[in-house]
């Protein structure tokens, strides 16, 4: 429902927005509540903004590297020697190029955006087949991740322009979808092959980054304290985790609380698991796009844009701050 405005006015303004805007309007999603979100600085934003941009000019750079072309070959089914190759590479790095100078320049943001969103689409639906999900997968893939995350690039930029986010559909929109990625990662977090095999990822992110390093120390602590509390009960309490975020997400609810567990979450799983998305001697962590950083760090970096809609600073003060 739309908190701010009554509805026959809402109707006379219906017919003036865009298609996408009336279809979310449609669907009941027509903006934040006012009573739960936080003013939101256009510092904030920025500063959201400029380190997702500085994460996808990284993307651009590491899909030049030959570890990219050797699996974008194999993608296509082609050989190395391939023009195919050369141009499918080019044209990914210049459109990721495209998009990091959107965002660390502030300039075009709102089209670039809506570009990165379909472009983390198109990598998920390809690519990763979605998620590949019932093929022993333990979240939903990378390219689907990014496309919420523009969305709320998208929305955080008209909120830039617009301070009232009781009529930012698709900032709403962004946070519902980034509860039902939750709770789809929830739902693989359940199947029997992560509860089984919690631990070997761990003891693989150990063995990959060397067991006497200080990322492999890093690893055998969180080891020693799954092993304590039981592989499986860990794996299963994440899973837990996972649905409260969703359920938090899709509600709007709890998330001065929830936002900074899902930071948390995100970055414990990136910094074991995931290996900090390296290894980066490589030049590269992995060879498909929009897969070169690393998937928890986008949740992550998603997060800061919760963080700015539901500050949790808000509750050291007792309260909400006024506007």
């Amino acid at each position: 429902m739309d908190y701010a405005a009554p509805t026959a006015t809402l109707e006379s303004q219906d017919e003036r927005l865009p298609w996408l805007q009336r279809g979310l309007r449609a669907l009941g999603i027509a903006g934040e509540n006012p009573a739960l979100t936080s003013p939101v600085s256009s510092l904030g934003i920025d500063v959201v903004r400029i380190v997702i941009g500085l994460v996808v000019l990284y993307d651009a750079w590491a899909s030049l590297t030959w570890q990219h072309k050797t699996q974008m070959a194999h993608f296509l089914g082609v050989g190395m020697e391939s023009a195919w190759v050369a141009l499918v590479v080019a044209a990914i790095s210049f459109l990721e190029l495209a998009i990091a100078a959107s965002l660390l320049s502030g300039r075009g943001v709102r089209a670039m955006g809506w570009v990165g969103v379909a472009y983390g689409l198109v990598v998920w639906i390809l690519m990763e087949h979605g998620g590949d999900f019932g093929q022993d997968a333990t979240d939903p893939g990378v390219g689907l991740p990014y496309a919420i995350m523009f969305l709320f690039v998208v929305g955080a930029d008209r909120l830039r322009r617009e301070k009232d986010a009781s009529h930012n559909e698709i900032l709403a929109f962004a946070r519902v979808a980034f509860g039902l990625l939750w709770a789809y990662d929830a739902v693989l977090k359940f199947q029997p092959y992560f509860l089984n095999h919690y631990l070997d990822y761990l003891t693989a992110a150990q063995k990959d980054v060397g067991a006497t390093s200080w990322q492999g120390i890093y690893d055998q602590a969180w080891i020693v304290v799954s092993t304590l509390m039981d592989a499986k009960l860990v794996a299963f309490l994440v899973g837990v985790a996972e649905a409260v975020l969703a359920i938090g997400l899709i509600s709007g609810r709890g998330l001065r609380v929830l936002g900074p567990i899902g930071i948390a979450l995100s970055l414990v799983i990136w910094t074991t698991a995931e290996e900090w998305g390296g290894p980066y001697s490589a030049g590269v962590t992995t060879m498909m796009p929009m897969v070169l950083l690393g998937t928890a760090i986008i949740y992550a970096l998603t997060f800061g844009y919760v963080w700015l809609l539901y500050n949790p600073l808000e509750l050291i003060g007792g309260g909400r701050t006024k506007r």
